[in-house]
């Protein structure tokens, strides 16, 4: 729990070097805070002659998609089983993702979505190591290095009103968050694999609502409640399951499951393109 009293002051900070500050609300309705970005990589410069025609555009396409769908699946780290969550029941629909535990006369509700999930640090370093090497490693290794963070939500029900809170990963590209928590850790953690010790995510709105969390419902950002209730808050969801081994755990499902619905994509896109 040492790292956790560091947590607040390192997510005030990001809170305010954030430029996407706007008010997220549940999963119950996910549409209402899902961004769809678009970045110079995904718009490179039309080097085709609009003179082609559909039958040699498809056919190019259908070419591609063929390679690029065999190399991402031999990318997959979890091709025919995804990670387990223990303790918790998955139900996955789609992009959206519930997980379910039942905690004595209580009830925890984890949802997220894994639409746009990857970090862009990590796109950033696919890009960088496909211009590089062999094609086949290049794409083996970015795709290995791809992790999705999801925003979640968690839902504490204990037969009346229900606790909420909106909750995402805090940022893995500051060098002080791993230091710390690499000197604050037993011998035991420091054997662990990076990807299982840099994981950890933060509050960043929490309300109490009866059935739906929505625009009419009051609910209180956390870069500005005092530091103590955080940490208690943070202190509440861990005894619940929802800690920094979750967030590692939470991570790997979703980095795969994401991988498995771009895959899916992928093959109806090729499916659209044979027609």
């Amino acid at each position: 729990m040492a790292f956790r009293n560091f947590t607040r002051s390192l997510f005030q900070f990001t809170k305010l070097t954030n430029n996407t500050n706007q008010r997220l609300y549940s999963s119950i309705q996910r549409k209402s805070y899902q961004t769809f970005k678009i970045t110079q990589r995904y718009m490179p410069i039309r080097t085709f002659s609009s003179i082609q025609t559909n039958d040699n555009a498809y056919r190019d396409l259908d070419t591609f998609l063929q390679k690029e769908i065999q190399l991402e699946k031999s990318a997959q780290k979890h091709p025919s089983k995804l990670p387990t969550i223990p303790n918790f029941q998955v139900q996955a629909n789609g992009p959206e993702a519930t997980l379910t535990r039942d905690i004595g006369n209580g009830k925890v509700v984890v949802k997220f979505n894994v639409t746009n999930t990857v970090n862009a640090s990590d796109s950033e370093q696919e890009s960088d190591l496909q211009s590089t090497g062999q094609e086949q490693q290049q794409t083996n290794n970015s795709s290995s290095q791809l992790k999705s963070r999801p925003i979640f939500t968690v839902d504490i029900n204990r037969g009346g009103p229900t606790l909420s809170f909106l909750c995402s990963y805090l940022p893995n590209d500051y060098p002080d968050t791993r230091e710390h928590q690499h000197s604050t850790e037993n011998e035991q953690k420091h054997n662990h694999n990076e990807e299982n010790i840099n994981e950890d995510f933060q509050i960043d709105e929490f309300t109490i609502h009866d059935g739906e969390w929505n625009e009419t419902v009051y609910s209180s950002d956390c870069s500005v409640i005092d530091g103590e209730l955080y940490d208690k808050l943070l202190n509440l969801l861990e005894e619940h399951g929802i800690g920094e081994e979750f967030a590692n755990q939470l991570a790997d499902f979703s980095t795969a499951y994401e991988h498995r619905q771009y895959i899916g994509l992928l093959e109806k896109l090729q499916q659209f393109v044979k027609k």
